[in-house]
């Protein structure tokens, strides 16, 4: 048998090598297009230029000598001042830090303003509404932000800025204005030993991630989480050869009229199943292994390439332990998506109806994959819960899962229960070589006599 088993694994590598095609995709797909993705987000950051334009509008005025000190690294008090001067310089200082494709221009007037992505309009009594030292007189100085849209809508890089200056502008206002005007106040009351944050927050709300057991979480663990969801995504295409590859190494058989050969050889139906699994096992490997390139490339480029809030929106992390986890899981997927496609094989008259069916069954796992993003697959309810766990991949999921909570044992649960699964998915296929439907090609016709 095991003479057998090797002469099939090593026919079907032969047919494996010869069709380019499925080899392609199956090593350029993986290792290619989470890069390309990684850089078109970039792209769709850096390469379009944004224009903002400023409008001061501020006239200034003379600051009382009470309100000495600085404003944004600018002394002030008992001299003449432009705060609206001061606040559209730091604005620029601060996008150019961000990115290098913005271009910020500083007018005085809104009949200067020609090309723009945003527009921000800072009043003509601005200065006056914030160094107003009377509470009588305390007002907000609005400061107007417009957001330009294209024909297609809002791009990554303006939107990216756009959030920049609103934070910027917020933290201005809560941080510097706010407590200047909370210490008048308390002047007025003849209280000095106050801190103006205990006035401007009587609560402050302390944040902290913790995990299932109540133990804090880092942000590197946050963002190995991010990178498990892009892992999950990973499961789909990686699976995509193997519908061709399977119906074509099954029904092609019968297509080309070589599966009657086959069946009539010395060769076992069971070798004949095991050899061309054996077969997708070298094609998951390269799979894998091009899988495991391309998001160490897509990390790297995210980590590199976008700009300072781009980057803090998407921090991956290169985990040694999750990657190489990560290709293990992409081998059992594979062999998964193969057991699972054989039987549909075996039971298509031809490549084009056994293909058909399969990508049928492959968006079955697409779904499973989809819901692990947002949801539990723990929380399902029992009827559906059952339907789920006899889908190989969703232990690929659970195996993730438990390994970003460093539980081991449940890693090698899932992974023995997937590999379990498949093995049942090949049992079936089995059963059908060895009965009359493998000649029939369908359950419909009837044996031939």
């Amino acid at each position: 048998m095991r003479l057998q088993l090797k002469a099939i694994v090593w026919k079907e590598i032969k047919d494996l090598s010869r069709d380019r095609k499925t080899l392609l995709t199956a090593i350029i797909m993986p290792a290619l297009l989470l890069p390309l993705m990684g850089l078109l987000l970039i792209a769709a950051q850096k390469t379009v230029p944004v224009y903002v334009v400023i409008v001061n509008e501020d006239k200034g005025m003379n600051v009382p000598s009470m309100l000495t000190g600085s404003f944004l690294g600018v002394p002030t008090g008992n001299q003449s001042m432009n705060y609206g001067s001061i606040i559209a310089n730091y604005i620029k200082k601060v996008l150019e830090k961000t990115s290098s494709n913005v271009h910020v221009k500083i007018v005085k007037s809104m009949k200067e303003v020609k090309r723009y992505d945003i527009l921000v309009v800072i009043p003509k009594n601005f200065t006056s509404t914030l160094v107003a030292f009377v509470p009588e007189n305390f007002k907000q100085a609005i400061v107007k932000v417009y957001l330009r849209t294209g024909p297609s809508g809002l791009s990554m890089g303006t939107t990216t800025i756009f959030q920049t200056i609103i934070s910027t502008l917020n933290t201005i206002s809560t941080k510097v204005m706010a407590p200047q005007r909370v210490q008048l106040l308390l002047a007025c009351c003849n209280v000095t030993n106050v801190s103006p944050q205990a006035v401007l927050e009587p609560i402050k709300v302390a944040t902290e991630y913790v995990n299932i057991y109540g133990q804090r979480v880092s942000m590197k663990e946050l963002s190995k989480i991010m990178t498990s969801k892009l892992l999950l995504f990973s499961i789909f295409y990686v699976s995509m050869p193997v519908v061709a590859f399977i119906s074509d190494s099954i029904a092609g058989e019968r297509e080309r009229k070589t599966l009657e050969t086959l069946l009539a050889s010395p060769i076992s139906r069971k070798s004949l199943i095991f050899g061309k699994f054996g077969a997708t096992i070298v094609l998951g490997i390269l799979a894998a292994v091009a899988d495991m390139v391309g998001l160490v490339l897509y990390i790297y480029i995210l980590q590199n390439g976008l700009t300072v809030a781009g980057a803090q929106a998407f921090s991956l992390t290169l985990d040694p332990g999750l990657i190489a986890m990560h290709g293990f899981v992409m081998l059992l997927v594979v062999a998964a998506t193969a057991a699972m496609i054989m039987p549909v094989a075996s039971l298509s008259d031809n490549v084009r109806s056994a293909q058909s069916l399969g990508g049928f069954i492959q968006m079955i796992p697409l779904l499973i994959i989809f819901y692990a993003m947002y949801g539990n697959i723990n929380a399902l309810p029992p009827t559906l819960e059952i339907f789920v766990r006899i889908i190989p991949h969703t232990y690929a999921v659970l195996a993730i899962d438990a390994l970003l909570k460093n539980k081991w044992i449940d890693v090698v649960i899932d992974v023995i229960l997937m590999m379990i699964i498949t093995f049942v998915y090949l049992l079936i296929t089995i059963k059908i070589f060895e009965s009359e439907y493998i000649v029939t090609g369908s359950l419909g016709k009837k044996r031939r006599g």
